[in-house]
């Protein structure tokens, strides 16, 4: 259960969610992804109520949810990425092919054919080809490989540096926080 939760993420940063296994950091996220509705208060993102704007809201976020399966098992990556993607008006299938190449993942392979790690590199590459102006994570590197953590990591801090894109990274990987966060906020 929430309660009295009040938190404001400016443009332009990175906010690492942390707190121990049932503090309710993935139920937060969930509420501001629009997944969870609360039971009582107001969850407003950028300033809107998902009520009011539900699909303006959906469309500036991109998300990576370590604990889901988003996909559709049996499609390529290529075709999952196109289905998705008609969901969002910004989808950009050449910057999302582009991420896909960077993050040496096959295309034309099977969504459940991945390893998690794979998925979750699947799920950031798709994220960040919809022009969303903020990044929800949820415990995505415990599942990366230390070569592609950091690769992770200065994607995300390239992704708020024109000052208008944020970023919440909710981790136990404490060492990712000190290296890219610039608050850090503590569910107990």
């Amino acid at each position: 259960c929430l309660e009295d939760l009040t938190f404001d993420l400016p443009n332009g940063y990175i906010m690492g969610l942390i707190g121990e296994n049932g503090a309710g950091k993935t139920s937060l996220l969930n509420l501001i992804l629009g997944l969870y509705q609360p039971d009582s208060g107001l969850v407003q993102v950028f300033g809107k109520k998902y009520k009011d704007e539900e699909c303006s809201i959906r469309n500036a976020i991109g998300y990576v949810l370590a604990d889901e399966d988003l996909f559709t098992a049996g499609m390529k990556l290529v075709e999952n990425a196109a289905m998705y993607g008609k969901y969002y008006k910004n989808y950009n299938e050449h910057i999302f092919a582009d991420y896909c190449m960077k993050f040496s993942l096959d295309l034309n392979r099977k969504w459940n054919s991945l390893s998690k790690g794979e998925k979750l590199k699947f799920q950031f590459a798709f994220a960040l080809s919809h022009d969303s102006k903020l990044l929800i994570l949820d415990e995505p590197t415990a599942n990366f490989d230390p070569q592609f953590r950091e690769q992770f990591l200065h994607a995300v801090t390239d992704f708020v540096k024109d000052g208008e894109r944020s970023v919440i990274l909710a981790t136990h990987q404490l060492q990712d926080l000190d290296q890219i966060a610039d608050y850090v906020t503590l569910m107990h």
